[in-house]
């Protein structure tokens, strides 16, 4: 071999061993995929967010492998069942012997995390519940803070002169934490109504908050949640402004209700990035997802945890100083987690 020869390939290995190292390829693993179970709702009352979670998994799978790590992403759709996504939980870490869980929905948060919090894997659930955290070191949250953001909708109706609000507060940790923050603004006086997950007619507690002339209601579920609230305002013909959480007030729902929105307030993320947006249309097939906020989630936090679990080789307490130790990344506003909770921008809107 000529020296020339020797040089040039001496060049090659070389980058070969800088683009890996830059970009985390483990590269002394044999190769091994890394592989993330996804935990969510695909043929639910959450689907519409959960398919566009999907397209926001494959986008992040693309690029990832793009830049030469191997990933294999492993489906299970639980539908909002509590009994299922842990029976998928059992399938993901025994079976399919995976890196990590990513899961949807308070159900999945409790759920899940009650079987996976002995395990030596990383968890991050995308849910506004808070308990998975106290017991288990390896989990990590995502998602909006109910707590809060109940709040600051609760003080915009305040400040708009609404003296008497009520709540349809789902059976849910979520519920909970909202029925808080809306009581630190009106204090006892919230009119409270409450509803099972699943529950499609829900007139009957909207009758009793519209005896006590409540001038605002709030209801913090998911899409067919706000589309049975504004249904039963709009039947039983009451006069009240609506508050909830931005991601369920669909474009389906603002094109159905479009009257009874006037003056609805709802917190959220804040708008994901136009550029994002564009490329997530031309990957989904020249078509617009449900959620575009459910997308930039998944697709931020599946390429977190690829690159933690990549650069670790399996060791958890490393993969947990990683994921700590993640950039801001504007797609959807994430600016760190702190205390293992992402700190994401958020906004409060009028309609």
């Amino acid at each position: 071999m000529s020296k020339i020869t020797k040089i040039i390939g001496g060049g090659i290995v070389g980058a070969i061993l800088i683009i890996g190292g830059y970009y985390g390829v483990n590269i002394n693993n044999n190769n091994t995929a890394i592989k993330v179970g996804i935990i969510t709702d695909l043929s639910g009352p959450a689907a519409y967010w959960g398919e566009s979670t999907k397209v926001g998994v494959e986008m992040a799978k693309q690029e990832l492998e793009s830049e030469g790590y191997i990933v294999d992403i492993v489906y299970e759709d639980y539908q909002l069942d509590a009994v299922k996504a842990v029976s998928a939980a059992q399938k993901l870490v025994t079976i399919d012997d995976v890196d990590a869980i990513y899961a949807e929905f308070n159900p999945a948060a409790i759920a899940v995390n009650s079987f996976v919090k002995d395990k030596n894997l990383l968890f991050m659930y995308d849910a506004a519940v808070t308990s998975p955290l106290k017991d288990n070191a390896n989990a990590y949250k995502t998602y909006l803070d109910y707590q809060n953001g109940c709040k600051a909708i609760a003080q915009g109706f305040k400040d708009s002169g609404v003296e008497k609000i009520g709540m349809l507060k789902i059976k849910l940790e979520a519920g909970e934490l909202c029925f808080t923050g809306v009581k630190e603004v009106y204090g006892d006086s919230v009119i409270s109504e409450e509803y099972n997950l699943g529950d499609t007619d829900l007139k009957t507690q909207i009758v009793k908050l519209k005896a006590n002339n409540i001038g605002a209601i709030i209801n913090v579920g998911f899409e067919g949640d706000t589309m049975n609230t504004l249904k039963g305002i709009r039947e039983l013909g009451v006069k009240a402004l609506y508050g909830t959480v931005d991601d369920t007030i669909t474009d389906n729902v603002k094109e159905i209700y479009a009257k009874e929105l006037i003056g609805a307030r709802a917190f959220g993320f804040k708008d994901v990035e136009n550029t994002f947006a564009n490329k997530l249309i031309a990957f989904n097939g020249n078509k617009k997802v449900a959620s575009e906020y459910a997308a930039g989630l998944s697709y931020t936090h599946v390429k977190q945890i690829v690159r933690a679990v990549a650069k670790c080789e399996g060791d958890v307490t490393c993969v947990n100083g990683e994921m700590s130790e993640s950039t801001a990344d504007s797609t959807v506003g994430f600016k760190a987690f702190e205390n293992r909770i992402a700190d994401l921008e958020v906004n409060v809107k009028e309609y």
